[in-house]
């Protein structure tokens, strides 16, 4: 539920409670992520929130540009030694205790609020060497037991005494994920978030994703000599997807559990807190609002020790999505995984995970695309899951494929996309690939070579061009006069395959492909370059309104032969009528059911009607439901002469 912010100086008093979900709700959009909509937009606003809405796209310019301002690392990197400030401290000076090391801009505001709170400072507190001696230990081995617990998320900036100073990482991760949303506005060409929720929504979106693991909150503390004896220890809080009313609640409730253990280390209870409680107490448990905060209802603007993250929703939101995609690939490379083509079980960084996240193991993968390879299909060099049909990318072939590999690939690749394309032919001389013009010519870029792309003989200008047939007469007839050379046997074979085939065949429009109807409708579809055409006029069509005019969708063939399968009693009647034509002239015994003539097969007084699947006694011409009974000592004999 919604919490409102109440006033509150910095540190002290109640906490400031933060905003409530938001109130409109929709799918989040993921793996790809979408924008939809919270309300109807005017027409003249559409073009504008697409713009904005652009900036979020994480493959966008701007926001990697944004997002090197301030990279999201897996560990906290090195800060900058602060410039000295004046007395009563002196500075701090930097120094990290791990493969981790502080720096970029939240750390560095971070450091730098901090030391604004040291050089403001406190009531001085009066210590006995005892006391000093006593709390310098106790510090020694708090910050000792951090490091063994949080390992490199823990940075030490100095280690003196009285100035020890660091900053904990603190990890938010949701195993079961959780929805963040923000509610936005956009106008004159920017978007922020919106400014609380009883205006005109209009103008309003909401962009709405899923996580499961969250940027982490930077804790930066500096242990003051009296720590933690008589005060707690000087501290700043850094979260990028929480305003500052929100990071100023969290900082009041660590001053609560300071208060509730004076003289108790409390930095790992801190901590912990913030790890466990921190989202369910400011009502986040099932969705995270992002926001700017409205600071209005406090009287000094907040918690001066809260540093919240100013920069605008199109850097935020892609720096947290891919914060988590980060998060989430390390803890693949880690986990145990089955493949789904051998059913063996790997280690993630043993598996080649796909753009459309199905993931196998990298032997499969490698001897999936090297048969492709090898057999020439690299169309269907596809993610190999059978409900998927993602296009393997080139990068992932170049890890999987050797260098001639590929090479071949990308060399069959281009040749499939140039045969696919309707204006392209090849030189009949040097096969070089020619673009074709309005006129079915071609000039060969390398030979230059002018032919016809028809009949793929040099240009011939008013000339019709040559038929098969008439093309063929020609070769045979130089044939014969002794003239013809191997390349013209060759010709004429495949002049005669052509006439062959096109007798049952008709061309695809775009590539050419001879294709040949079996059964079905008048709809082909090209094997080759998956065009569609009319087999009937040979036109390339995109869909069934083609067949709106002359052409029908199934020629009275087709209609035949799927009423015969439908029918089951037509087709009796057909057989009906082939065996009395079989048996012409010789007497026939009429059903009871139809009166259709049965004639009798031998001596057999069984008779079978094919017109109304009916069997019958051709002696007392009665229906006959089961022939044992039927026939017998009791009954009809079932075989007897014709009188």
């Amino acid at each position: 539920m919604p919490r409102k912010s109440s006033k509150t100086k910095a540190g002290r008093g109640p906490a400031p409670k933060p905003h409530g979900k938001s109130a409109a709700s929709v799918p989040y959009p993921n793996p790809a992520h979408e924008y939809p909509y919270d309300a109807e937009l005017s027409a003249a606003g559409a073009d504008g929130a697409a713009d904005a809405l652009g900036r979020l796209d994480l493959d966008a310019s701007t926001a990697a540009a944004a997002a090197s301002d301030a990279p999201v690392e897996t560990q906290p990197p090195q800060p900058e030694v602060p410039a000295p400030r004046p007395p009563p401290q002196p500075p701090m000076e930097a120094s990290s205790s791990g493969s981790g090391s502080a720096g970029g801009g939240r750390e560095e505001e971070g450091l730098r609020r901090l030391q604004e709170l040291v050089a403001i400072g406190r009531e001085e507190v009066e210590l006995t060497e005892e006391e000093v001696s006593a709390n310098y230990q106790r510090q020694e081995d708090e910050i000792c037991a951090l490091e063994a617990i949080f390992g490199d998320n823990v940075v030490m900036f100095n280690r003196k005494e009285g100035q020890r100073s660091f900053q904990v990482h603190v990890h938010m991760e949701i195993p079961d994920g959780t929805d963040v949303s923000a509610r936005l506005s956009f106008g004159a060409g920017t978007l922020n978030y919106k400014e609380g929720h009883d205006g005109d929504a209009t103008d309003d979106l909401v962009y709405k994703f899923r996580v499961e693991h969250l940027s982490p909150i930077l804790l930066t503390c500096l242990m003051p000599s009296s720590y933690p004896s008589h005060q707690p220890p000087f501290f700043t809080m850094s979260v990028e997807w929480l305003d500052k009313v929100m990071i100023s609640s969290l900082c009041h409730m660590l001053d609560m559990a300071w208060e509730e253990q004076q003289g108790m280390e409390v930095i790992y209870q801190w901590v912990q807190w913030i790890q466990s409680s921190s989202l369910s107490y400011l009502g986040f448990d099932n969705e995270i609002v992002l926001s700017k905060g409205d600071l209005a209802f406090t009287e000094d603007g907040g918690d001066r020790r809260a540093c919240p993250d100013n920069a605008p929703p199109d850097v935020t939101i892609p720096r947290i999505i891919r914060y988590n995609d980060d998060k989430r690939h390390e803890a693949f490379l880690h986990a145990i995984h089955d493949c789904m083509i051998c059913f063996s079980e790997f280690p993630g960084v043993d598996f080649i995970k796909l753009p459309c996240h199905h993931f196998f193991c990298q032997k499969c993968m490698q001897t999936y695309c090297k048969m492709h390879v090898k057999e020439g299909s690299v169309v269907k060099l596809l993610c190999p899951d059978t409900k998927c049909g993602a296009v393997v990318p080139p990068n992932v072939l170049k890890v999987l494929l050797g260098e001639d590999e590929f090479e071949r690939w990308e060399a069959l690749l281009l040749q499939r996309t140039l045969d696919a394309m309707i204006d392209v032919v090849y030189c009949p001389r040097c096969q070089t690939a020619c673009l074709e013009d309005s006129g079915d010519e071609a000039v060969c870029s390398s030979c230059l070579f002018c032919f016809c792309t028809l009949c793929k003989e040099r240009r011939h200008v008013g000339v019709e061009c040559l038929s098969p047939e008439e093309k063929l007469i020609i070769l045979e007839r130089r044939q014969k006069s002794g003239q013809s050379k191997e390349d013209i046997q060759k010709l004429m074979d495949e002049v005669r395959s052509i006439k062959e085939i096109m007798k049952d065949a008709k061309q695809c429009p775009r590539c050419k492909m001879a294709i040949s109807k079996i059964e079905g409708c008048n709809k082909m579809t090209c094997w080759n370059c998956g065009r569609f055409f009319c087999y009937q006029c040979n036109a390339a069509i995109s869909g069934y309104d083609h067949f709106k005019g002359d052409c029908v969708v199934f020629d009275q063939v087709e209609i035949d032969r799927w009423e015969m399968q439908v029918n089951q009693r037509q087709q009796r009647q057909v057989v009906a009528q082939v065996q009395a034509d079989l048996f012409e002239g010789e007497y026939g015994y009429p059903c009871p059911t139809c009166r259709s003539a049965v004639p009798k097969i031998g001596n057999n007084n069984h008779l079978y009607c094919w017109s109304c699947n009916q069997h019958f006694c051709a002696l007392c011409r009665k229906s006959v439901q089961k022939m044992s009974q039927h026939f017998g000592p009791k009954g009809c004999k079932q075989h007897t002469a014709d009188p």
